[in-house]
């Protein structure tokens, strides 16, 4: 069993891979979605992204066997939700984007914290972590209207006839990131709980996450420093 703290730094090009389609869904999605010829694009890149996401999980622990038992059913229920084939899809792929989306910010935790040194590769998966992070509490958003509809409303939401996961993870990207625009807002308790919990997370993750890779790369330097003076 490997733990945590053994020392491992992250290679090979998956998070680079993966960073790439994220950021191809998330800027292209709301471009695409409102047209509804070319919203299966937007739907198709986040596929394309969950399916390169598989190969950033550790192999360590059977979690990439585990990511890939939750992507085929994910994947499944996602698309015939899309389409309205079966009435239980959309309750089913929301909830198996949750599991997902949790299992992926737990194995780039471990990845993270296992790493001895800043390199290209651990900056890459820094940067998936934050995004993946708001892309979990995008899926929360969704589970919990799909669940208690009217569990949030805005402008937004009004001119958006399809709320879709689309939606949710812009809202979950102004959130983390504590913009609060107000075009969404919660109606419940239980959904200004989850947003009060990602504004707490994506503070933290700057505050402290980034020091330490900071603080890390500050101390990588002054040893080779070290290293070069004897």
């Amino acid at each position: 069993m490997t733990s945590i703290t053994t020392k491992a730094d992250i290679k090979g090009p998956a998070f680079r891979n993966l960073l790439f389609f994220l950021l191809l869904y998330l800027i292209g999605s709301p471009f695409l979605v409102p047209y509804p010829s070319f919203a299966v694009l937007a739907h198709a890149s986040l596929s394309v992204a969950m399916l390169f996401a598989v190969y950033t999980v550790q192999k360590q622990q059977k979690q990439r066997s585990f990511a890939m038992v939750l992507l085929l059913p994910l994947l499944a229920l996602y698309w015939l939700g899309i389409y309205d084939i079966v009435s239980f899809s959309r309750l089913g792929s929301d909830l198996f984007f949750v599991l997902y989306f949790g299992l992926l910010v737990y194995s780039y935790v471990r990845q993270i914290i296992r790493s001895s040194r800043v390199t290209t590769n651990l900056l890459y998966a820094t940067f998936c972590l934050y995004l993946i992070i708001g892309l979990f509490w995008g899926s929360l958003y969704t589970l919990l209207d799909e669940l208690i509809p009217g569990a949030y409303s805005g402008a937004l939401l009004d001119n958006v006839p399809d709320k879709s996961i689309h939606v949710y993870n812009y809202f979950s990207m102004v959130t983390l990131t504590t913009l609060g625009y107000g075009d969404i807002t919660p109606q419940t308790a239980g959904a200004a709980a989850l947003c009060q919990m990602e504004a707490i997370v994506g503070q933290f993750f700057t505050a402290v996450l980034v020091a330490w890779l900071v603080g890390m790369y500050i101390s990588d330097r002054q040893n080779i420093k070290e290293k070069e003076g004897r």
